[in-house]
């Protein structure tokens, strides 16, 4: 038998086998170009280090444009399996235990602390402006003067003192020594030694007093009953008949009888009454003499001891006086509210008044240093209020939110994830991240997914040269 039937065949094989094996070993290898005498060596570095930015460029754009592309992302993202499992994972954060919504373990986690801090200190500092603002401050002051003057117009006297409480409470405050101390020193102020009655009472007061006099005296002159008193006839004729008799002796008395007498003074008298000119004689007396008094210093009307004296009574009768006045028949507490009551010591100028002080304290609350930290504590109660809360939820409830999530989800995926990829550009991230790798890395990765069609293109190359040679051989 000829030997070259049978090693040509072998070395045909070993030829197709090698050949493939090191044609598949240059695809990474050598990994850098290599020299000799400074002139670069062929086939170095290998297929693939040489190509990597074109194949990695390649292979990113064949996944981008018919591995993954826009549509298939998009109906992977929207198949039933991914919506539920995205269902779970968001439920699985947003419920507890008991099937609540608890905000504290959505938001409070340690991940979220950060931000939560940021939300505050943007809402604080969004706050201060809105209050600085000029309309909104218009509007918060007539907003508070408005409620107070409601307020006040809702709350009856009732509401705050008793009837029984008040009268007392007034009592008290009459009747306390203090209101007795402060009388007496202003009383003391008044009736003083150097003043007069002109300058402690009023002038119309006087005019009365005058008025009353001369009403009087036209009274006593009409009628005058005075001469009609037995007692006083009977001293003044007692009188008469002494001085008759000390002036002409027993004898004259004797012819002139004292009754007779006081009868003739009597009638003349009343018939001179009667005159107009000896009435205004009489007024302009009396006139006079009311002047005369009160235009004196008291000093010279009362001594120390009886002006004293008057002041301290005056000062016991005015309060002890005053105690029986009904002061809540003035007040009307059963129909009068706190509005009402105030706006009439003011003058109907209650509204006014509210509005001025809110405005002004409205500006000094904001020059205030500490408006900060009170908008920061008003900003984080209200924060840990609402975030420590759990939202109890029915069975119906969980089901409409479960609908809203997934309609969401949905509609995010369709109207943005196309965008979002395309903005994102696959295929620069897979060329990105190929060109990354270590070639030796990048060949391990290719080989643990080809090994055995490698393998098998290598084995092929084998059998094919074995099948060549023996056919050369044959014919």
């Amino acid at each position: 038998m000829d030997m070259k039937i049978i090693f040509a065949p072998i070395i045909g094989a070993g030829i197709g086998y090698s050949t493939n094996w090191l044609a598949i070993k240059m695809l990474f290898r050598p990994y850098t170009e290599k020299r000799v005498l400074g002139i670069r060596l062929p086939f170095t570095p290998g297929l693939i280090p040489k190509e990597r930015e074109r194949v990695a460029k390649s292979i990113g754009e064949v996944i981008q444009d018919y591995l993954l592309t826009d549509k298939i992302i998009v109906n992977e993202l929207l198949e039933d399996s991914t919506k539920d499992h995205v269902l779970e994972l968001i439920n699985h954060n947003l419920y507890n235990q008991e099937g609540n919504i608890d905000l504290e373990q959505l938001l409070l986690s340690n991940d979220n602390k950060p931000v939560l801090n940021k939300l505050k200190d943007i809402l604080v500092i969004r706050l201060y402006d809105l209050i600085q603002d000029k309309n909104m401050k218009e509007q918060l002051q007539k907003a508070i003067s408005k409620k107070i003057s409601i307020s006040l117009k809702k709350v009856k006297l009732t509401d705050i003192v008793s009837e029984e409480e008040l009268n007392y409470k007034y009592e008290d405050i009459i009747n306390n020594q203090k209101t007795k101390a402060l009388l007496t020193n202003f009383l003391s102020g008044i009736i003083k030694e150097e003043a007069t009655i002109n300058e402690i009472i009023d002038e119309e007061m006087i005019n009365n007093v005058k008025r009353f006099f001369i009403n009087y005296i036209d009274t006593l002159t009409s009628d005058l009953l005075i001469f009609e008193n037995e007692k006083l006839k009977e001293k003044v004729v007692g009188l008469i008949d002494a001085t008759i008799k000390e002036k002409v002796g027993a004898l004259g008395a004797m012819f002139v009888n004292g009754e007779s007498v006081y009868h003739t003074i009597a009638e003349k008298s009343k018939e001179k009454l009667q005159e107009q000119e000896v009435k205004d004689e009489i007024y302009t007396f009396i006139i006079e003499k009311i002047d005369e008094v009160t235009n004196r210093p008291l000093g010279e009307i009362l001594s120390i001891d009886t002006r004293e004296s008057l002041i301290t009574w005056l000062a016991d009768y005015i309060p002890r006086n005053l105690s029986k006045l009904d002061i809540t028949s003035a007040i009307d507490l059963k129909d009068n509210d706190l509005y009402s009551l105030i706006n009439n010591l003011v003058n109907d100028s209650l509204e006014e008044r509210i509005k001025h002080i809110v405005n002004s304290n409205y500006e000094e609350m904001l020059g205030n240093k500490d408006i900060i930290k009170n908008i920061e504590g008003i900003v984080d109660t209200l924060l840990n209020k609402v975030l420590l809360t759990n939202i109890k939820v029915s069975d119906e409830d969980r089901k409409d939110i479960d609908t809203f999530i997934l309609d969401k989800y949905s509609s995010f995926v369709n109207k943005h994830i196309t965008k979002l990829i395309r903005d994102v550009k696959l295929s620069s991230i897979i060329e990105k991240q190929l060109n990354m790798f270590d070639i030796k890395m990048l060949e391990d990765i290719i080989l643990s997914i080809a090994r055995k069609e490698l393998n098998a293109i290598t084995l092929l190359g084998g059998l094919l040269g074995f099948i060549i040679s023996f056919l050369a051989v044959l014919l």
